[in-house]
């Protein structure tokens, strides 16, 4: 088989980074019809970027890790089919091929892959139609080795693990192919993480009680930026849960599939909830405050 050439590497990875960039100017149908593209540059650039890297395939996930982390992916495929059984189960997805899952040894190797700032980490994250992850044994010391106490690993990381957050968020982008706002997929995830585990995200920062809260376009314009990331997840979470809690767990079925037809996300949360976001929104907030 012949070397890629790092020059065409280079070049392919300009384009793609081009490519994610006109996404932004496409309408939702523009989008979903480019997503496959994106998905397929981002599986071509990684394969090269992990070419060194070693694999464990379980039943519908490729783990790729580096060398002496064998144990630690062999658990992280269980767990991951595991996850992907209640999403069938739940959701009626299937993601037709192996989800592609990147376990990274250290901070410093996952922070050099996405140019993050050193003061930028994650446990998890998704990008693209994959996952990446950070060794747990780094960001807890609960964590025992994966050879000896692989059990308790395994207990551990199915409680304490990103896999259903960032799972919800692959399901999200495949399902309907992109079409929806940030704060939304991060809502999502979170009502997954807290249906399936119990767990909700809770820190001073974000007690509502002590922070004045941002105003909806805040969160639909530039959810990313804001400098309160953790308030602005917690109130998406909590508006959203909200609107479930008022319409049934079936309203989100309904508006992930208005969102697979390519209906701006807008309209189709009103077509399910009756009323446009940003007035379910001030109507949330008026019960909260």
């Amino acid at each position: 088989m012949r070397k890629k050439h790092p020059s065409r590497i280079k070049s392919f990875s300009l384009w793609f980074l081009l490519f994610i960039l006109l996404l932004t100017f496409l309408s939702p149908q523009g989008k979903m019809f480019a997503q496959p593209v994106l998905h397929k540059g981002n599986q071509v650039l990684e394969s090269w970027r992990f070419r060194d890297y070693q694999q464990w395939s379980g039943k519908n996930v490729i783990v790729t890790y580096h060398s002496g982390f064998r144990n630690q992916a062999k658990l992280v495929a269980q767990e991951m089919d595991r996850v992907l059984a209640g999403f069938e189960k739940e959701y009626g997805f299937d993601p037709g091929r192996p989800v592609p899952v990147f376990l990274f040894p250290d901070r410093t190797s996952l922070q050099d892959h996405f140019s993050w700032d050193e003061d930028q980490s994650a446990t998890g994250v998704y990008f693209s139609g994959a996952i990446y992850l950070l060794n747990p044994q780094v960001w807890s010391e609960e964590f025992p080795s994966a050879e000896l106490e692989p059990t308790r690993w395994a207990l551990l990381f199915h409680k304490q693990g990103p896999l259903y957050h960032e799972t919800a968020h692959f399901y999200l982008d495949r399902y309907t192919g992109g079409n929806y706002p940030l704060w939304y997929t991060e809502a999502f995830a979170q009502w997954v993480e807290y249906l399936e585990l119990g767990y909700q995200w809770v820190v001073p920062a974000n007690d509502l009680s002590r922070h004045p809260l941002y105003e909806y376009r805040e969160l639909a314009d530039r959810f990313q930026q804001l400098p309160n990331q953790a308030l602005a997840y917690r109130q998406s979470f909590l508006w959203l849960r909200w609107m479930v809690e008022a319409h049934g767990d079936s309203s989100l079925d309904r508006l992930h599939h208005r969102l697979s037809r390519g209906i701006p996300f807008d309209s189709a949360w009103k077509q399910v909830f009756g009323s446009s976001p940003g007035e379910s929104f001030e109507e949330w907030r008026r019960q909260t405050t």
